[in-house]
This record gives C-alpha cells, sequence and structure tokens, in this order.
C-alpha cells in the first residue's frame, strides 16, 4: 500500500496542496517498508491529486482538504483521511499500528515484494 502525507517540515501539512513536499511510505499494511520525502510537481491541489493518483498511491493523510478534491480523489480509489495533526511518520505508525489491530487485514505487498520493485524518487531539496 502507498501512502502520501503532504507535509510541512516534519508534520502533517494543515492543508491539503499548501505544500509541494510530500512524505511517500510503502507498507505491507502493518509495516513500513520504504519512505521517501518527495517533492510533487505543480502548483494547484488538484495537480497534486493527480500527480500522487498517477503513482498508485492509495490513501492520502492530511490536515484539511476541500470537499472537491477529497470527492476526486474517492472517485480515483483513493481515501483521503483528512483532520490529522501531529508529526507525519508519527501519525503514519499510528495508523499501520491500528489497522493492525483490525480484522480482516488490509490488502497489501509484503516488504520484500516492494523492495524488488526499485527505490522511491527522492528529492535532493530538504524537507520545508
Amino acid at each position: 500500500m502507498k501512502i502520501a502525507v503532504p507535509l510541512f517540515k516534519d508534520r502533517v501539512s494543515p492543508h491539503f496542496g499548501a505544500s509541494s513536499t510530500v512524505l511517500l511510505v510503502e507498507t505491507d499494511g502493518t509495516k513500513v517498508c520504504r519512505e521517501a520525502t518527495w517533492d510533487v510537481p505543480g502548483e494547484r491541489p488538484m495537480e497534486m491529486a493527480r500527480r500522487l493518483a498517477d503513482l498508485g498511491v492509495e490513501e492520502i493523510v492530511c490536515g484539511g482538504i476541500q470537499h472537491r478534491y477529497k470527492e476526486w480523489l474517492i472517485r480515483k480509489g483513493i481515501k483521503a483521511l483528512d483532520n490529522q495533526r501531529g508529526v507525519a511518520k508519527e501519525i503514519v505508525h499510528q495508523l499501520l499500528k491500528d489497522w493492525g489491530t483490525r480484522a480482516p487485514a488490509r490488502k497489501g505487498m509484503a516488504c520484500h515484494e516492494v523492495a524488488s520493485k526499485g527505490p522511491v524518487k527522492t528529492t535532493n531539496r530538504p524537507t520545508r
């Protein structure tokens, strides 16, 4: 499963589209297999949403998000988990922990399958 978290420094950005820097996390549904920080090209929230959909992101964790963008993501099969606040990596780890306690298990590849797919695109620019 691929999760994207728009960032403000190391925290969840307060609003989807307010930051072009995104934490991309690949998981097997219970643990993080790979993670990278990526600068998503585009200046508008819809451009960001399209790019994340093109990357195969299955879930977006964000602060606020306008209804039209959230609905567009849902129509594309991407879950938008909004109203999240805090350190991005901590929130992702807590979500994975919560998912691990629910039945049935969430769909995802094993970490060894994710690792064999090659590196995630990263940026040399430091996170804001």
